[in-house]
């Protein structure tokens, strides 16, 4: 039994036991070192998490994610509304009310209440408006990060306007430009860039938690703790319900779909900085490995389930790590991500001390992910993670080590 007032509830659907057998709810937990739990019912408690009836600390956790029946968790986008996509990674589907000089005024109505919040203009990297979006214009901007050097206004028709946004309404845009103020019909614009430049990124707390909602917003936070009526009380940063830089807020359990945990018994290799890092291209540039992103644009996403955490490489690639001795083990989940679209081939495997200790075999893009390890480190002094080629060279090789961690 679970002392009360401990639990913050259960993620799982009311009647779920009336669901076809393909449908009803799986919840997976991932430990630090590799293993994976499948159960039907979680609960968050104070330093625990209960899955079914088994306790585990919250020190163990990778992540848990939520599933229906036997698809991934592929998180929808708003029907409509607007996207808010924050410096650092975070977002925030949303209805954009307004946008100053300083702040960017949006509803949210992905909680139990509609809010409204605050979010200061520095942290934001750029937002797209409205549905109907083209693809080819958000590709665009998920690579959109440098080279520019003031606000951009892209149009739905692919014209692009530059300058200093100085207001957002109801109905316009109003952009600052040498020939002086541009007003434009807010449903002729596609995007917003806010200048990089002027960004900042949010500070997080050493012990926080990704998480991602149901309506495809993902937003840090601080360590869950209990909420009212079996919600899950959140602190999330960068955004605020008035000029704070965060909110409280109470989640419904069903409006949560994974939440990724940093700051636990774990050492994360993308904290650390590798001591070499060499890519040889079959064809072409040098492409360097991506920290906490795809190698082909955009966050890290495979088979719908996306991650926080991860190195994106293409074939043939080699990242090596100094081991200080004081691990026990490597772990890493691989995979082909999401941008290759069915294509790539490759193969994974790990050195110590150049010496080959494990292989995944041949990978191949829209395959599930695999566990890489546990590898025991014993007595290496230095860890190479390699992508090498599979049967088509490099082709859409978007190859992802995803949560690669180093365990006590």
């Amino acid at each position: 039994m679970i002392a009360a007032g401990v639990l913050l509830g259960a993620v799982e659907v009311p009647g779920e036991e009336t669901l076809p057998f393909r449908e009803r709810v799986r919840v997976r937990v991932e430990l630090t070192d590799g293993a994976t739990i499948e159960g039907r019912r979680i609960e968050l408690g104070r330093g625990v998490v209960v899955l079914d009836a088994r306790r585990l600390p919250t020190q163990r956790i990778v992540r848990w994610d939520r599933f229906v029946g036997e698809r991934e968790p592929a998180l929808r986008r708003a029907a409509v509304g607007d996207l808010v996509m924050l410096v650092g990674g975070d977002r925030l589907n949303c209805k954009v009310q307004s946008i100053d000089l300083e702040h960017l005024v949006a509803r949210w109505d992905g909680l139990a209440r509609p809010g409204e919040f605050r979010i200061p203009l520095e942290r934001v990297r750029a937002v797209v408006l409205g549905s109907g979006v083209p693809g080819r214009l958000r590709r665009s901007l998920a690579s959109d990060r440098k080279g520019r050097s003031g606000d951009e206004v892209w149009l739905r028709g692919g014209d692009r306007l530059v300058g200093e946004l100085k207001s957002l309404g109801a109905l316009a845009v109003v952009l600052a430009t040498e020939a002086g103020d541009r007003r434009v019909a807010r449903k002729s614009v596609a995007a917003l860039l806010v200048n990089p430049e002027l960004t900042v990124v949010a500070r997080r707390r050493t012990r926080h938690v990704r998480v991602a909602f149901a309506d495809g917003s993902r937003l840090t936070s601080s360590w869950p703790t209990p909420g009212a009526d079996g919600s899950i009380g959140l602190v999330l940063s960068g955004i605020g319900s008035n000029t704070d830089e965060s909110a409280r807020v109470q989640a419904p359990r069903a409006a949560i779909r994974s939440v990724q945990y940093f700051g636990a018994g774990m050492l994360r290799l993308t904290s650390r900085k590798p001591t070499r890092v060499v890519h040889t291209p079959f064809l072409g540039a040098v492409r360097n490995p991506v920290v906490d992103g795809s190698i082909g644009g955009g966050p890290l996403e495979v088979r719908g389930r996306w991650s926080a955490n991860g190195l994106g490489m293409t074939s043939r690639t080699r990242m090596t790590w100094d081991l200080d001795g004081r691990h026990r083990v490597f772990c890493a989940t691989v995979a082909i991500d999401d941008t290759a679209t069915g294509g790539g081939d490759v193969v994974f495997g790990v050195l110590l001390d150049g010496r080959s200790v494990w292989s995944s075999g041949p990978v191949r893009g829209g395959q599930r992910p695999r566990a890489a390890g546990p590898v025991d480190l014993g007595d290496a002094r230095t860890l190479t993670l390699v992508v090498d080629y599979g049967r088509r060279a490099d082709v859409r090789d978007h190859a992802v080590w995803l949560d690669p961690r180093l365990v006590k």
